[in-house]
């Protein structure tokens, strides 16, 4: 009589059955949360940048629009109200930055150009940890009447909050020698009548994921860098009107070499803008606009220490000759 074969699986074969199905399981489950975290990483790098793409483009939008006058060597510079200045307080960067720019006009209707005070501050926030800052941008119209170096307080109406939650922001600067420096003040005689060529700004915000090396994550959080040149170099009266430096001189009956009918008379009173639109200046449409702007809102700076150098230009109104 034969022997019954029986059917089914031996306790082996299931137990392997099992082992292969774990295994693969466990490969699925976490190549699964491999991707979910490459997802969320990634969700989060796109929000970082964009962030960080967002207080850049604010801040380089002001600074390609910084401009400066020189100052004249018979002018006092602390009379000046045009500045450039930028100090460092927290970190490798300069974190306070002040500056004069001309603003783009929002209508036809507005003048062709316009003056503006520009600061950006930052913060120490109070919160537990202390390691995070906040950026404040503030903005008032027109210039100064006379130098001001001093950054307005956090709680000035004219100023907002731009980021709240930074963990690093600093400014750098490009001088004239290809140097980058964190510091920078147009008030004093190194610096005079001087503008940076670049600005290097850098923001790091506090939960912004951390770059990868090779050994894994930093610790430190990721730097957004953003390169802004500045295209309009500092204002020079006397180079716009007389660039080849061999224009007429006046004749001075003062002490100090000015004429003492000059005294009182400002830029406005004595840039003669009929003329200069007349043609024959060889002043572009932009510098044009720039001098406008400069008598309309910086009217009171004095026209004396420019008389000799511009006189018996067409430009200059006659009772400034």
């Amino acid at each position: 009589m034969k022997r019954a074969v029986p059917h089914g699986f031996t306790l082996i074969e299931v137990m392997g059955v099992i082992l292969v199905t774990t295994i693969l399981l466990a490969v699925a489950i976490n190549f699964f949360v491999n991707l979910s975290r490459q997802a969320t990483r990634a969700s989060e790098n796109t929000r970082e940048v964009r962030r960080a793409a967002t207080i850049l483009d604010r801040i380089a939008a002001d600074l390609e629009h910084t401009i400066l006058v020189s100052k004249p060597a018979e002018l006092d510079p602390l009379s000046h109200p045009w500045v450039f200045f930028a100090e460092s307080r927290y970190g490798d960067g300069a974190d306070r930055l002040q500056f004069m720019m001309r603003q783009v006009p929002r209508s036809t209707a507005g003048p062709a150009a316009d003056l503006a005070q520009v600061a950006y501050t930052l913060h120490r926030s109070d919160d537990t940890d202390g390691d995070t800052f906040t950026l404040r941008r503030w903005a008032a119209p027109g210039l100064p009447d006379a130098l001001r170096l001093e950054f307005p307080p956090e709680d000035d109406p004219n100023s907002f909050v731009v980021a709240d939650d930074l963990r690093y922001f600093g400014f750098r600067f490009l001088d004239g020698g290809g140097n980058w420096v964190t510091e920078w003040n147009s008030a004093q005689l190194l610096d005079a009548s001087e503008l940076p060529v670049a600005v290097e700004v850098q923001v790091a915000l506090k939960n912004g994921a951390p770059p990868v090396d090779e050994f894994g994550f930093d610790d430190q959080p990721r730097r957004h860098v953003r390169h802004v040149q500045l295209p309009l170099r500092p204002l020079d009266l006397v180079r716009l009107f007389d660039p080849d430096g061999d224009g007429a001189r006046g004749t001075s009956s003062g002490e100090d070499g000015e004429d003492p009918d000059l005294e009182g008379l400002t830029i406005a009173d004595c840039i003669d803008f009929n003329a200069i639109d007349a043609g024959g200046t060889g002043l572009s449409s932009s510098d044009i606009s720039t001098l406008e702007a400069l008598a309309q809102q910086a009217g009171d700076t004095p026209f004396a220490p420019y008389s000799d150098l511009l006189a018996g230009h067409p430009a200059v109104s006659p009772s400034c000759r």
